[in-house]
Parts: structure tokens; C-alpha cells; sequence
């Protein structure tokens, strides 16, 4: 890559927005992502995230192709390695023994997903992370927060329905410190150690960026946001969700799940005399929960 086209690509993530748009185009791979999906995620006015898109094609970062009436963005993942390579070709002089893989966390998170822990992380992760990953993480955390570190994110986040509040609050449960949060706040940044997915539409997706979850898990349960009718009939369908999330949780608790990890987790350690390093392949989704 030639000095000046690597400065024009710095160039153009030197702006936090137009970073965020390359980051989430870097999160959803190859397949690409329609425009106006970038724009709903990330909370940017669509005037404004069409700059930026045009700002990252122009600077050979990301490319668009028409499927129907909509445009998919994606990013150009051979300028991404060609800015990689611009800036490690000459690392330590060419020690590549000193300097890590760009991956390198990512296998980290994997390995400590397989480490003994004395309060395994569970990940919740549907679309939104407006209902049915909020409930979820609230019951598991009420019924075995001793056990489990427990949260919660969300592909394309939004603001927390009210009547997810309401359902969670009517089992006396407290609803103010829950917060809509992205799954790019925990993608190889912490380790997970099971995933549970509880909407088709995360599922998707999660078997290709939860790679490094030691578990992955398929729940998937009936959208309440998506309930017509009149309030009482969409409480009523809130009051469902959340009836079905707590008796799936119920049953697997009743496993002792946290002792088949801490068995896993033995049995990795035993293998190679320390904890194995954990092969990079997707997880394989455990389809037997299934409701």
C-alpha cells in the first residue's frame, strides 16, 4: 500500500461517527449491511450516515452493491489487511515472534472462556436487546447470580420497551440499572462463556460473531415488541415472554449448568496440563433447548 492512499484511509476514520459506521461495516463481515440497518443501529440521521458511507467507498474502505431497492455496505477487507500490513510490515524488524496477531485478543477471550472461573459469564443476545434478552438477564441474575456473572447486548440495540420494565418489576425485580448495550461492548473484549441466543434473528448472526463463546445456546422465544393491539393485549403478550424465559431458565438451572463448565473446564486443563487452547472454529449451537 503507498503512503498516500494509507493517509487517506486514516483520513477518513479520523471522525468518531464515520469510525463507528467502519466498525460496525468490520462486524458484519462479507455479507454486508443495508444502509438503512446502519443507520437505525448506530442512531445516525440517514443524510448524515450517507456522507460518511460515501466518505469510507471514496477512500477504498468499504464498497456498496444494490439487492432489490436498497443498497448493502460492506467493507473492503483487502484494504483493511493491506492498512494492517502498512503498518506491521517492519514491526521489531521483522521478529514476528514479538509482535501479536490482530486476532490475538480474540484467542485470549477464547482461552479464558475455558479457564476455570469462579462466576462464568453468561451472555443473553437477541436483536435489540429491548425485552426478551432484559428479562432474561434479570431472572438469571435473580435465580443464580451467585453462580453466574450475567448480561445482556443486543445486534442492532434500542431503548428498553416500558413493558419489559413492567413484567420484570411485577416479579419484584429492579429495573434501573438495566441499559440497551451493543454486543460490540463484549466482542473479544471479555470472555463468554455460554451464549444464549433467545430470537431467530440473532441466530443468525451469532454463530459468526460469538465465535469465541466456550457455549452456544438457542432459545428462541416470540417477540413481544412486535404485539399489536391494545396495550393490554401487548402486556398480556410481554407477560407470556416472560413467563416462558423464566420456565426455560428454571429447567436448565435444574442441570447445575455452572458444574458441567467447571467439568469442561477440568477436563481441558487435565488434556494439556494447563487449559487448552481453544480451536478457532464456530461453537456449535446447542439446538436441544429448543421450546
Amino acid at each position: 500500500m503507498e503512503t498516500e492512499t494509507a493517509v487517506r484511509a486514516f483520513s477518513a476514520l479520523a471522525q468518531d461517527s464515520r469510525l463507528a459506521v467502519f466498525r460496525a461495516l468490520v462486524r458484519a463481515g462479507p455479507t454486508g449491511t443495508p444502509a438503512g440497518a446502519l443507520a437505525e443501529s448506530l442512531r445516525i440521521p440517514a443524510s448524515t450516515l450517507s456522507f460518511h458511507l460515501q466518505h469510507l467507498c471514496a477512500a477504498g474502505l468499504a464498497t456498496s452493491v444494490r439487492s432489490g431497492r436498497s443498497l448493502l455496505y460492506s467493507l473492503r477487507e483487502q484494504t483493511l489487511r493491506e492498512l494492517i500490513w502498512f503498518l506491521g510490515e517492519d514491526c521489531c524488524q521483522g521478529r514476528a515472534d514479538l509482535c501479536e496477531l490482530p486476532t490475538a485478543r480474540i484467542d485470549a477471550r477464547r482461552l479464558e472462556a475455558v479457564t476455570a472461573s469462579d462466576r462464568p459469564r453468561v451472555l443473553f443476545v437477541c436483536s435489540r436487546n429491548s425485552a426478551r434478552s432484559q428479562i432474561a438477564e434479570a431472572i438469571l441474575r435473580r435465580d443464580a447470580g451467585d453462580h453466574f456473572e450475567v448480561c445482556s447486548a443486543g445486534l442492532s440495540p434500542r431503548e428498553i420497551d416500558p413493558m419489559t420494565r413492567k413484567v420484570i418489576e411485577e416479579r419484584g425485580l429492579p429495573t434501573g440499572g438495566l441499559t440497551s448495550k451493543d454486543l460490540g461492548q463484549f466482542l473479544g473484549k471479555s470472555p463468554i462463556h455460554v451464549a444464549i441466543v433467545v430470537c431467530e434473528a440473532a441466530n443468525d448472526h451469532c454463530p459468526k460473531i460469538v465465535p469465541f463463546a466456550a457455549r452456544l445456546l438457542f432459545w428462541p422465544f416470540v417477540d413481544p415488541v412486535t404485539a399489536d393491539g391494545a396495550p393490554r393485549r401487548r402486556l398480556q403478550r410481554f407477560r407470556e415472554v416472560r413467563d416462558a424465559i423464566e420456565e426455560r431458565i428454571a429447567r436448565w438451572l435444574a442441570t447445575r449448568p455452572w458444574e458441567q463448565l467447571r467439568d469442561v473446564e477440568r477436563r481441558a486443563s487435565l488434556t494439556a496440563g494447563t487449559a487448552v487452547r481453544p480451536k478457532a472454529r464456530t461453537p456449535k449451537l446447542d439446538s436441544g433447548a429448543r421450546r
